[in-house]
């Protein structure tokens, strides 16, 4: 497959998808009804369920009575797509929400416009298995003495399953939660059936095995919430209502739902409410393909951030941070919930990977929240995952060379930003004046550049331990000349929540953005407590790389370490020696590479951990706050982003583990964490050294 590296060849594909699904699509929502209904089909929000070609039957809802007084506001609307979105991909769905909300109500209302059968039952404490699976009756159709002096009635959940050509049937389990526990073990059983296409054996009626179908059986359980002053009702286990999609729906009804349902049943307005497109799911009717899925651009690097979030929402929740309040406990499973994750990215692929990656996330995940504090703090995360094409490179001489020779053609060439005068003494003055003369003065940031971003007055300058020839060296393979510092003016860490409050507000007030997305998507997604305000670049002259290293693209963590020896033999050191510290660094990386490659597929953790620990990449990579360090400086003293679309490899580990990369540095920032096999079309390394 050729390589995906522009929004162009992106939404070309986008169009592809769309043409060959969904011919007749419209181009946007905005004059389409909220419910949209067609002789054979119903869109709920834009999610289409095929109607029922057999709706003869007494389990179907009458229609009139119940659309003669439901009325859709955008509330009723969302719980239809919602559970329309269950229904079409074939999930189990558990509806948490107060009483009077609309639960029941709405799934009769769409099972009638629909023709779905509605088998419904009610689990509260006096509901036993023969209720819900059958059990032997009189025989009232006994004739004769040889007839049978009992038959066996199928309970609502088994009508449910039977499979009846042209019916689609919704098994109701209504107050789950009130459910007996020798009860709900049965149910579990019924729920793995239908969830993995299996057989329910009927052990109630001599073992007759039902063959079902998540096609033709959709289940979906209700039930108020525990702790809300409702009687006999308990949390579940989070093992049970993991086998459901869980949606966390209010207790009470919206004020605004309230005030709409009011005036629409007294007359005075509508029926059905105007909801903006931002509420509509394209829905492409046929989903891609596994084969098509793969194909996506930025389908590794999305679900490499992915990866990422599930494992910073999972500790999230695991300290408590969400869902503090709920009493009904649930779990984010490795398990299923990337499996309903990539089944709703292949029936719902807009031709933006983007969105519908985070539509899915957003269901899937925050649906599960209570708070809207909680559901914007998980927001914040799933804001991250996101994919940026790789934009072609200009073939037109670099910005930075063509502004370093009309400095050194206009000396009274001014400067955009205005530097603070800082006065410096001894050896290092002349050391920054050759420094401008071999690198040109937009590739030094020195004192000067570190008390206009931080704001940092330093009482010594340390000597730059590069010589000339390093320097001139440094010059060709596109560096910078950064002096790092470890501590605020304040004396406190020059950390992640130092910088970003050092600059946040003044960049707010210039214009320029952020520096981090947002702090506590980084703190709980990437570096936890500790290392967000206490960890701190190194502090010295550094020589840094603006752009990766050529053929570090695209390349795993140990063929990425590959590249920075070359670098270092055939550039940095070429023809003069080597500091003994790079060459120990060196055989240690080689004399344990072949174990590390093993150890990459084996234990990707104590991978990451060695890799990230080993001196070379010590020497010779980023951390975190290096990176960031770096970036805001130049963006601050010289007004351009670098790694606009990009993302180098640094030598940190999250706090899951994975190593992590960041780039794509724009007005919120990305950054991401990966296995050390990974490798992406957008990841390299940039090389930045210390001695």
């Amino acid at each position: 497959m050729a390589e995906w590296d522009s929004h162009i060849v992106q939404n070309k594909y986008m169009k592809s998808f769309e043409k060959q699904f969904n011919p007749n699509a419209p181009e946007s929502p905005k004059e389409r009804p909220p419910v949209e209904e067609s002789e054979t089909t119903i869109s709920y929000l834009g999610v289409t369920l095929e109607k029922a070609t057999a709706q003869k039957s007494g389990f179907v809802p009458e229609r009139d009575k119940l659309e003669s007084f439901f009325v859709n506001d955008e509330f009723a609307l969302e719980l239809q797509k919602k559970i329309a979105t269950a229904m079409k991909l074939g999930q189990n769905l558990l509806v948490e929400g107060g009483t009077a909300i609309g639960k029941t109500t709405t799934v009769a209302k769409m099972c009638a416009e629909l023709g779905y059968e509605l088998h419904y039952v009610n689990l509260n404490g006096q509901t036993d298995v023969e209720n819900l699976m059958g059990r032997y009756i009189p025989n009232i159709r006994r004739k004769q003495e040889t007839d049978p002096e009992y038959e066996f009635a199928d309970g609502s959940v088994t009508s449910g399953l039977r499979k009846e050509d042209g019916k689609i049937k919704v098994i109701v389990l209504d107050e789950v939660n009130a459910t007996h526990p020798g009860t709900l073990k049965r149910l579990n059983e019924v729920l793995n059936a239908v969830e993995q296409g299996g057989t329910v054996v009927l052990t109630e009626d001599a073992a007759e095995q039902i063959k079902v179908s998540k096609k033709t059986t959709k289940v979906i359980a209700l039930m108020n919430p525990s702790g809300q002053g409702y009687l006999g009702v308990n949390p579940l286990s989070k093992e049970l209502i993991n086998r459901f999609v869980y949606q966390k729906e209010a207790n009470e009804l919206p004020r605004k739902s309230f005030g709409f349902r009011l005036k629409s049943k007294t007359g005075r307005g509508p029926k059905t409410e105007t909801v903006s497109p931002e509420h509509f799911i394209y829905d492409p009717q046929e989903r891609i393909t596994i084969e098509q899925y793969g194909e996506i651009p930025g389908v590794d690097e999305i679900e490499a951030k992915y990866e990422e979030f599930h494992f910073a929402a999972k500790e999230l929740l695991k300290q408590r941070k969400l869902a503090e309040d709920q009493t009904q406990l649930f779990l984010f499973d490795d398990q299923r919930e990337s499996d309903r994750v990539i089944d709703y990215v292949r029936q719902f692929y807009t031709g933006d990977i983007n969105d519908t990656f985070q539509q899915a996330l957003r269901y899937y995940y925050a649906n599960k929240l209570e708070s809207e504090a909680d559901r914007k703090k998980l927001g914040e995360l799933i804001r991250l995952v996101e994919y940026k094409p790789k934009v072609a490179e200009s073939k037109r001489k670099g910005t930075e060379r063509e502004e370093k020779t009309t400095e050194k053609s206009n000396p009274e060439a001014k400067r955009t930003e205005a530097i603070p005068e800082t006065k410096l003494e001894g050896p290092v003055v002349e050391q920054i004046e050759v420094a401008i003369e071999k690198l040109g003065r937009e590739n030094v940031f020195g004192p000067k550049e570190v008390e206009k971003t931080f704001s940092v007055r330093l009482r010594e300058v340390p000597e730059i331990p590069f010589s000339v020839e390093e320097l001139e060296r440094a010059e060709k393979m596109g560096q910078m000349l950064v002096l790092r510092v470890d501590r605020t003016d304040d004396g406190k860490p020059m950390s992640l929540s130092a910088m970003n409050d050092i600059l946040a507000k003044r960049w707010e007030k210039e214009k320029k953005g952020g520096l981090l997305n947002t702090a506590d998507g980084w703190r709980d997604a990437v570096t936890g407590e500790k290392d967000f305000v206490e960890a701190a670049p190194r502090s010295g002259w550094a020589l840094v790389s603006k752009d990766l290293l050529p053929d570090s693209v695209s390349k795993n963590y140990i063929d990425q370490t590959d590249v920075i020896i070359k670098a270092l033999r055939e550039k940095a050191f070429k023809d003069i020696e080597m500091p003994e510290e790079y060459e120990k660094a060196i055989q240690e990386f080689e004399s344990n590479k072949n174990r590390l490659t093993r150890l990459m597929s084996e234990n990707w953790e104590q991978a990451a951990k060695e890799l990230s620990e080993l001196r070379i990449n010590q020497l010779t990579r980023q951390s975190i706050q290096e990176t960031i360090y770096d970036l805001a400086m130049y963006y601050d003293t010289r007004g351009k982003r670098l790694l606009p679309d990009r993302y180098t490899w640094s030598n940190s580990r999250s706090r899951y583990g994975n190593l992590v990369h960041l780039g794509n540095f724009d007005a919120k920032g990305v950054i991401v964490g990966w296995r050390p096999g990974g490798r992406g079309g957008g990841v390299g390394v940039s090389l930045s050294r210390r001695l």
